[in-house]
């Protein structure tokens, strides 16, 4: 898995792999400038968690969307290009 996050959305994403005992890579990808409102720090994090089916309750009309299965089921959706969009527990499914 490769994701792109925000230096605010890094923590949260670093608790989870922290608590589910993933081991992560990070570095600092690019520092990103927005008209009128300064800039952020972009990051790009690596771990090895697979790719799954992205649920449908999950996917984002015609915007594609990608999921990563955590060891405990949740999933890690982000966009196609890597953008963290969710990090969140699948809806059981019906029998």
């Amino acid at each position: 898995m490769q994701v792109y996050v925000t230096a605010a959305g890094k923590d949260e994403l670093f608790e989870v792999l922290t608590s589910e005992g993933v081991t992560y890579e990070q570095r600092m990808a690019e520092s990103q400038r927005e008209l009128g409102t300064g800039s952020f720090e972009v990051y790009e994090i690596r771990a090895n968690v697979p790719e799954v089916k992205v649920p449908p309750e999950y996917s984002q009309g015609e915007v594609g969307a990608r999921a990563f299965r955590l060891p405990s089921g949740k999933l890690i959706i982000t966009d196609l290009e890597g953008s963290l969009e969710q990090i969140t527990q699948p809806v059981p499914s019906k029998p």
